[in-house]
């Protein structure tokens, strides 16, 4: 009887202990959290069931703030949903990792075109730059500035023409 009722309990512990996420009806900070620990596992699947690529939640104009908000951590990460359409390495030149704040920006701007994704790639370039240091992508100063820019973006046309306003017009940043 007490060994019936230790593996009830441990299955009960590890049911409620499991955050599954509902790609849906996205939570931003759960995603940001599984991104970070590496445990995020909403695949498209192929038609033997295998995995074929990270499926992008469907997030909102309702989760910009937050997005913006989380947008603030540089952490590296392994993983992130990609742009299905993209034959490229997601990844600037010499660089084998996301930077969350930047892919939760790019995030932001796919809900901002009404295409999902931002661009191609999730990641940034500096236009201002010659063609030959352009490619390798932004550190994680530059992109707490772009976090900003979008910050004020948001802060300025929420209530607004937000999506028409291109948050990087006037900078030379853009996405890849």
């Amino acid at each position: 009887m007490m060994k019936k009722l230790s593996t009830i309990s441990l299955v009960l512990l590890l049911c409620f202990g499991c955050e599954k996420f509902d790609i849906d009806n996205p939570d931003v900070a759960v995603f940001v959290k599984q991104l970070k620990n590496g445990t995020y596992d909403c695949y498209k699947k192929g038609e033997t069931g295998e995995n074929l690529w990270l499926l992008m939640p469907k997030f909102t104009t309702n989760h910009i703030s937050s997005l913006i908000e989380f947008a603030n951590d540089t952490s590296h990460i392994s993983d992130f949903p990609v742009n299905p359409n993209s034959s490229r390495t997601p990844f600037p030149e010499g660089r084998e990792y996301f930077i969350l704040g930047e892919c939760l920006l790019w995030t932001v701007e796919g809900i901002r075109t009404g295409y999902g994704y931002g661009s191609l790639d999730p990641f940034l370039i500096d236009t201002a730059l010659a063609e030959s240091e352009r490619y390798k992508g932004l550190n994680g100063d530059e992109i707490l500035i772009v976090r900003d820019i979008y910050k004020n973006w948001w802060d300025n046309y929420k209530d607004g023409d937000w999506n028409d306003t291109n948050p990087l017009e006037e900078t030379s940043y853009r996405w890849f």
